[in-house]
């Protein structure tokens, strides 16, 4: 009898044990992509200088399901292939080795934490994706960011926290400490929004390095259908003050900048339009500062008036913006269309840039894009003879597939 008893009892533990493992496995998933890229940039201050890089990334995410609804592991591999690129280029989609660029990988790992279903704490090396801590994507290999992350909602609340270790950009393989090679300072942030559900959300962070900065960032949006046209209202305003050595490394200049950006946009059937301003405050710190010290940080500007080469983020500057879009599916499936323009002018300059952004997603096989950007920014200096007129094309083609 006891005999049967253990039996029974192991067999019990050992399907449960199975259902836990199952459960891992099953709520498991498995992308690969598959990213082709050229980029050109061309830079004219008189004499005309340009760049250009071809590569093939190769990218492969695993996320796992939860052992016993608690624990799992988030695994990437990804590479960029060097196919070409011009002598003593450096535009983002090979890594610069003295003269030369070349092929590089990197990898992507961590442990995560199920919170009640609520949310997810994680350490590890990650793709970040917060206000005023955030990495990039926007070239063949994604910038990641070693740090332990949270997040949870409830109801119409959401909050997240980071505390950032180190940093590695887009066209790097190791990482770096944030903070110096003498002092490792962490980045810490934290933030929450809250949708009321009437179509109003409000937002607010907060970040801080020791020795170096804090910053505040604050947002508001509103969206509203009337009669059949989406309306969609957005304002921010930022704050980045130095603070310990950095702010006595200021002496008697300014030590703290404020920006702020409205924005208006409008959705009719498949047209879209959208019409924005920001402005700096005008200091002696320069352009507004966004980016962390050490960690090979990639955070990017968050103006709405950010464009493909420009953030329009100088000291003093003012920028209006206007985009449109279009979607062409009915008469040409999979693809779709938008044009922008910023005009910015600043102490001692003007400054205006248009970008082009052509999309078509292959409707024949689900997962197969191509993309082609292209951008103009033309700088005009008050006290420099010539224009500095920058160009950026890109041609992207990608291939998505989730394997399970």
């Amino acid at each position: 009898m006891k005999i049967a008893q253990l039996s029974a009892l192991s067999a019990a533990i050992l399907l449960a044990t199975s259902a836990q493992a199952n459960s891992f496995v099953d709520d498991s998933s498995l992308n690969i992509e598959l990213r082709n890229y050229y980029k050109h940039t061309t830079t004219d201050t008189g004499a005309k200088d340009s760049n250009d890089q071809w590569a093939q990334g190769i990218r492969v995410d695993y996320s796992s399901g939860y052992f016993e609804n608690v624990v799992g592991v988030d695994l990437g591999a990804y590479y960029s292939l060097k196919l070409g690129a011009s002598a003593d280029s450096d535009v983002g989609l090979l890594m610069k080795d003295g003269d030369n660029a070349k092929s590089y990988g990197k990898n992507a790992y961590s442990i995560k934490f199920n919170l009640a279903d609520m949310g997810v704490l994680k350490y590890g090396r990650m793709f970040l994706n917060l206000p005023l801590l955030n990495d990039s994507d926007s070239r063949v290999l994604p910038s990641l960011t070693e740090a332990f992350y949270g997040n949870v909602s409830y109801e119409g609340l959401t909050a997240h926290a980071a505390w950032a270790k180190k940093g590695n950009s887009k066209t790097q393989s190791g990482f770096e400490n944030y903070g110096t090679d003498e002092e490792k300072e962490p980045v810490k942030t934290v933030g929450a929004a809250y949708d009321f559900g009437n179509g109003m959300t409000l937002a607010a962070d907060y970040a801080t390095q020791a020795d170096a900065a804090k910053k505040y960032l604050i947002e508001a949006t509103f969206a509203t259908e009337m009669e059949g046209t989406t309306l969609n209202f957005a304002a921010n305003y930022g704050k980045v003050s130095a603070i310990g050595a950095a702010k006595d490394a200021q002496g008697t200049g300014d030590t703290s900048q404020n920006a702020f950006g409205v924005k208006v946009g409008a959705n009719l059937g498949s047209a879209s339009l959208g019409l924005a301003y920001t402005k700096v405050k005008d200091t002696t710190l320069g352009s507004y500062e966004d980016s962390w010290t050490g960690g090979e940080d990639s955070t990017g500007h968050f103006g709405y008036n950010a464009s493909q080469i420009s953030d329009f983020d100088a000291r003093g500057q003012k920028a209006w913006g206007i985009k449109a879009g279009y979607d062409f599916s009915e008469m040409v499936p999979g693809l779709n269309a938008s044009a922008k323009y910023v005009k910015g002018s600043y102490e001692g300059g003007d400054e205006n840039e248009y970008n082009i952004d052509v999309m078509y997603a292959v409707p024949q096989l689900e997962g197969l894009s191509a993309r082609l950007r292209y951008a103009k920014n033309t700088n005009d200096q008050d006290n420099v003879a010539d224009d500095k007129i920058t160009t950026d094309s890109r041609v992207i083609v990608q291939y998505k597939v989730s394997v399970f």
